[in-house]
């Protein structure tokens, strides 16, 4: 799951919730209303958790 750090928090308590251990991926908040630098950035970020996340 990606969610951004502002999400994290609402993310963890509801996998416990759930009794689950998410797979999380957090970038920078806010998403939308970014420019095309700033919106590459959180792309690149969630790439990176992403490979990062495959290798382990």
């Amino acid at each position: 799951m990606i969610a951004t750090e502002t999400f994290k928090p609402l993310v963890l308590a509801q996998a416990k919730a759930r009794k689950i251990q998410p797979r999380l991926i957090v970038v920078k908040h806010p998403l939308g209303g970014l420019n095309a630098a700033e919106l590459g950035e959180r792309i690149e970020a969630a790439y990176k958790g992403l490979s990062e996340a495959v290798s382990a």
